[in-house]
């Protein structure tokens, strides 16, 4: 599967099941699948009730007998598509990369481009997940439990075998995967959130193997 076409598969496999959900009324099922597709293209907080409501073909007040609010809508979607396809798809890759032998500089490379264009690609809808994690406890718990979680305990892992095999510097793994975490995470920071305008202009490629230097050789001369 190419990465462009992960959300856009994940979503509709989850439709797919959504219409073989027998825990599901017929209007419980519209008014998620057109949720889904109005939080995709609008957003969670622009996409009103009203709209999902019209989008559905129920009245408003339907949505409320099922569902308390938007935002139970939101965890309702977001935890088994999370939990049954969006994390099954994302996590293959970062394994296939831990798993593929290659040298720690070469490795790290390949995975922070794999990262980059998956977000890049995808970066309205990981966007607003981002954004609802600050204020949505129960999404943040479902995104750390199922995958956030699941990234680290694998790096740990990989990177105790790493220093057992005298590759890396007998340094707590823990510490070493935050560092490898942090430095992707502070340049999507810094390219799309705090200077998007002079982000568009960065060579993707170059970045990465000055992040790649800088992570295992430090910055002193």
């Amino acid at each position: 599967m190419k990465e462009e076409d992960y959300f856009d598969d994940i979503m509709q496999k989850f439709l797919d099941e959504l219409k073989d959900e027998d825990k599901l009324t017929d209007k419980q099922r519209r008014i998620m699948e057109a949720s889904i597709k109005l939080f995709s293209e609008k957003g969670f907080h622009a996409a009103s009730t009203s709209e999902i409501a019209k989008e559905a073909g129920v009245a408003e007040g339907t949505i409320f007998r099922h569902f308390k609010t938007k935002k139970d809508i939101l965890i309702s979607l977001v935890a088994p598509l999370v939990t049954r396809f969006a994390a099954p798809l994302i996590l293959r890759d970062v394994k296939k990369i831990m798993e593929s032998g290659l040298p720690m500089d070469q490795l790290l490379k390949w995975l922070y481009q794999n990262r980059l264009s998956l977000l890049e690609k995808n970066w309205e809808r990981i966007r607003l997940i981002l954004q609802e994690i600050q204020f949505q406890p129960e999404l943040r718990e479902i995104i750390v439990d199922n995958l956030i979680r699941v990234v680290r305990d694998w790096a740990e892992v990989f990177i105790a075998q790493k220093i057992r095999e005298g590759e890396l510097r007998q340094l707590p793994p823990l510490a070493i995967t935050r560092s490898m975490v942090s430095m992707i995470i502070g340049y999507v920071f810094f390219k799309y959130i705090l200077f998007p305008e002079e982000g568009m202009q960065l060579d993707d490629e170059k970045e990465i193997e000055t992040m790649v230097d800088i992570l295992l050789n430090g910055i002193l001369a």
